[in-house]
């Protein structure tokens, strides 16, 4: 499952499997702050097991940086502290997009490359 990134370390005695992650975020999208950039696959659509890959993609990176003591995760959202900052993922399936937020405005060329890397790997090695 580590190999088709369907699951992280999550720290030295502990797995992440977002793929059991059950839990819902349901506050409305306006509430998350920060800028936003949309990866819209509404043109094709948004295979099953995207998200969750790269949900532990960042997991990955951030446990080995700063633990994932502040990451919350759920189902279709996760916040995850990464090099250059907090990232915010929402996954919106009825829209077939993955929305990323970053509060810090100086640190948001990096963390889109980071997470357009993270897609791109994710396409290359598993779709």
């Amino acid at each position: 499952m580590k190999r088709t990134m369907l699951l992280s370390k999550w720290d030295r005695e502990s797995y992440l499997i977002p793929s059991l992650l059950r839990d819902t975020y349901v506050t409305p999208e306006t509430d998350i702050v920060g800028l936003r950039c949309v990866f819209d696959f509404s043109a094709s659509f948004l295979p099953n097991g995207v998200f969750q890959r790269l949900v532990c993609l960042c997991v990955e990176l951030s446990s080995r940086n700063f633990g994932n003591t502040h990451s919350k995760l759920y189902e279709n959202f996760a916040a995850i502290v990464l090099q250059q900052g907090m990232v915010r993922l929402l996954e919106t399936k009825e829209t077939q997009t993955v929305t990323l937020y970053v509060e810090d405005d100086s640190a948001a060329g990096n963390l889109l490359t980071i997470i357009q890397s993270m897609l791109q790997r994710v396409n290359s090695n598993v779709m």
